[in-house]
């Protein structure tokens, strides 16, 4: 090989490099904000969005019904039942890019149906309903018992307001600055990716670990553990269908059984009799800190039993 032959082949080679640097780290010119792009950058990378080039990812535009639903099923990790066959619904054509992330919609129960235009713009309090339903899909999530007032909750459709309380309790999304949800305005790709990428962080924050065993004794209970440290482990125990907010639950004693195992008596707390109450169905936690060489039982008592 020739010295002229050597230097060209060391420039391609050096090229060759620095051009698979410069795609790997490449940014979107057209999102100013750091903040923005490191959020967008993670759910590229994770196969969540794309661009709508190479170099543009076109924050300011309207995000499709079709878009969001892939977005919101990705992001959450949701996969086809078992047992399923046959497509969702007849409005999706066949082969069509988004039809796999429908079917998984509409096979958990997320606010889609056949009447949905999948390619017209989706409006913000509708993505709200969209995202916090999938992501109460991933598991059961203790949230207060609180009200956030929306200054501009008269605008939102009945049946999207208690996903968008969800999304406000848990600092998933939040109010501008006149405690406005703005629901009715159309979402932009950035929006949804914002909303996206805290739902994904919020799920891992707080989607139960599989730290041991556990064993409750009724079907409107769901118990999480999570992991405090090395040692300790949270448990935090969820009494759903409450006939209304004045019904709580409270841990009343911990049983260590054996070197292995112990069960949490817990118990419901009677309303006061002295305050009127909304009549809504409601739940309630509680939770008390246990050794994590423990697995759990969860139990409840009677006011008989105290």
């Amino acid at each position: 090989m020739t010295k002229t032959t050597k230097i060209i082949s060391a420039l391609l080679i050096t090229s060759s490099l620095l051009g698979a640097g410069a795609a790997s780290a490449s940014t979107f010119s057209d999102i100013e904000d750091s903040g923005n792009q490191a959020i967008v950058k993670s759910l590229q990378d994770k196969g969540i969005i794309q661009g709508i080039t190479a170099d543009k990812f076109a924050p300011q535009k309207t995000i499709t019904s079709a878009q969001a639903v892939q977005m919101v099923v990705k992001a959450t990790g949701l996969k086809e039942l078992p047992n399923f066959s046959g497509k969702s619904f007849s409005s999706v054509p066949d082969g069509a890019w988004y039809a796999d992330a429908v079917s998984i919609a509409a096979q958990h129960g997320l606010p889609i149906s056949a009447d949905t235009k999948w390619n017209e713009p989706m409006a913000r309090e509708d993505f709200a309903n969209l995202l916090a339903t999938a992501v109460q899909k991933t598991g059961n999530y203790p949230v207060i018992m609180m009200y956030i007032n929306i200054a501009d909750e008269s605008q939102m459709k009945e049946e999207n307001r208690g996903a968008v309380q969800f999304l406000l309790l848990t600092k998933i999304a939040e109010l501008d600055k006149g405690d406005k949800f703005q629901p009715q305005q159309k979402l932009t790709r950035m929006e949804a990716a914002k909303l996206t990428h805290a739902a994904m962080q919020f799920i891992k924050d707080h989607k139960q670990d599989n730290l041991g065993k556990v064993e409750q004794d009724g079907d409107d209970i769901s118990t999480q553990i999570v992991k405090v440290n090395d040692k300790v482990n949270k448990v935090v125990i969820t009494k759903d269908n409450l006939p209304n907010p004045g019904y709580g639950i409270a841990v009343t004693s911990i049983d260590f059984i054996s070197d292995k195992q112990a069960i949490v008596y817990y118990r419901v707390v009677q309303p006061d009799p002295g305050k009127m109450y909304p009549q809504v169905i409601s739940k309630s936690s509680a939770e008390v800190y246990v050794s994590s060489q423990y697995d759990i039982k969860v139990k409840g008592v009677s006011m008989r039993n105290l």
